[in-house]
């Protein structure tokens, strides 16, 4: 039984003998295939070992170190061999020219002989507005409020460059679409007026460009055109809508700030008018053109009146003592003393009684609603006041933040075509296409391991 298995056992090692051995070509040796060995070599050198290899006679029991490595892979399957070496191939040749080589030539002829010249002009700008006076104290964040405000307008020129806005203005103004529809553009870079202007605006993108140096504060603005005074006429447009925006964002800015204010000063003013008109309509209907001046005048001839009284009051005194009651002297002094008394209480019911024959109140009551309204005028002119220097102050507040486009580099016509930078995209397309062929070749070659 033993016996049995050590000869199936020997002929199946037999069997994997031979299917390792191969014909080595060069010098007619026969070798063993080891699996390693079989992975690093090429077909083309280590064919199996098929005819020559039937008329020798190998022993199957040689010594164990000169037996042939015995394994247990599974065969080969035929998907390792449908999958060639990228590196050493025709295959990869192929598709290193297809993939870069290819491209990187069409791209240079196109720049070469096909692309148009395209000539840039370029303008230097920034945003700029008046510091005002700070103490010290309050320098620095007066400095950061508005660096902070200038710089937010600079991104809103910066994004309203790109907009629709300024290509629907410029279009109508200088007729953007057929600057950049002239018969010597390339097919490339030219636009064909026909389509929408969204594609339009996309297009403009890559013909004008701009840079914001955020320490500075300067924004450099490129406009590329088939044509340099094309280019020197965008430009110059461009800088000035954008400046027409920047004034009227201050302008707005300075609405907002005053419109408080001169709300404020509106109100004002139309109560103080109120109250004057109602002094106005109190004295025409009073026939009276100040009731305080008049009940003073009252007061007058009353205390005038009283002082009489205890003037002849003194007199009357005086003569009691050295005449009798039935004198002359004393009955008159009597009379002129009854007299004054009954001339103070007519003076007093005067100031405390409606007029006889008016409609008019009393003199008190005049007096009351005189006050109120002196009150309410003498209010309205304080608030007035008030309202004017608050407007004052956010008059100086609004200029302050006033801002404006300082251009410090005009627009010029170019003199020499910078653009497309043919050099530059050839470069930008070969390294492209080199690293897509990069990758692809690694996918295969890991496939192609994962099979093997």
């Amino acid at each position: 039984m033993s016996e049995t298995r050590s000869s199936r056992a020997n002929g199946r090692k037999g069997r994997r003998s031979r299917s390792l051995v191969a014909y080595d070509g060069e010098d007619d040796r026969v070798v063993a295939l080891d699996p390693d060995l079989r992975a690093d070599r090429t077909r083309g050198e280590l064919q199996p070992h098929t005819d020559r290899g039937r008329d020798l006679d190998l022993p199957l029991d040689r010594d164990p170190q000169d037996r042939p490595l015995e394994t247990d892979e599974p065969a080969r399957r035929p998907l390792s061999a449908a999958l060639p070496r990228l590196a050493d191939s025709a295959f990869g040749i192929t598709s290193f020219v297809l993939a870069v080589v290819v491209p990187t030539v069409l791209t240079a002829l196109f720049y070469m002989f096909l692309a148009t010249s395209q000539y840039s002009t370029v303008t230097q700008f920034a945003v700029r507005g008046p510091a005002g006076a700070a103490g010290p104290a309050d320098m620095l964040g007066l400095f950061a409020t508005t660096a902070s405000s200038e710089t937010a307008d600079t991104y809103i020129i910066i994004s309203y460059i790109h907009s629709r806005d300024i290509i629907e203005e410029l279009d109508k103004r200088i007729n953007l679409r057929e600057i950049y529809d002239r018969p010597e553009a390339d097919f490339y870079y030219r636009f064909d007026p026909t389509k929408p202007i969204e594609d339009f605006v996309k297009y403009m993108k890559t013909m004008v460009s701009t840079e914001f140096d955020t320490f500075s504060g300067v924004v450099t603005v490129t406009v590329r055109a088939f044509r340099p005074e094309d280019a020197q006429l965008v430009a110059e447009n461009v800088l000035a809508a954008s400046e027409r925006l920047v004034n009227d964002i201050s302008r707005r800015a300075r609405d907002d700030t005053l419109r408080e204010s001169r709300a404020e000063v509106a109100k004002s003013e139309q109560r103080l008018r109120l109250a004057r008109g109602m002094m106005a309509t109190f004295r025409g209907s009073e026939a009276e053109i100040d009731p305080a001046a008049a009940a003073a005048a009252q007061q007058g001839i009353i205390t005038q009146l009283e002082g009489k009284v205890t003037a002849l009051q003194a007199q009357l005194t005086q003569l009691r003592q050295t005449m009798s009651a039935t004198a002359p002297s004393v009955i008159q002094a009597e009379s002129e003393l009854s007299a004054l008394r009954s001339q103070i209480e007519i003076e007093r019911q005067k100031v405390a009684l409606e007029r006889a024959g008016t409609t008019g109140t009393a003199l008190t009551q005049r007096l009351t609603r005189y006050e109120e309204l002196i009150t309410e005028r003498e209010f309205a002119e304080r608030a007035y006041v008030s309202s004017l220097s608050s407007l004052e102050g956010a008059r100086l507040e609004a200029d302050r933040k006033q801002r404006y486009l300082a251009v410090f580099v005009a627009p010029r016509s170019a003199e020499e075509a910078l653009y497309p930078q043919g050099l530059r995209w050839t470069a930008v397309i070969f390294g492209i296409c080199l690293i897509v062929w990069g990758i692809f070749s690694i996918v295969i070659a890991g496939v192609r391991d994962h099979f093997v």
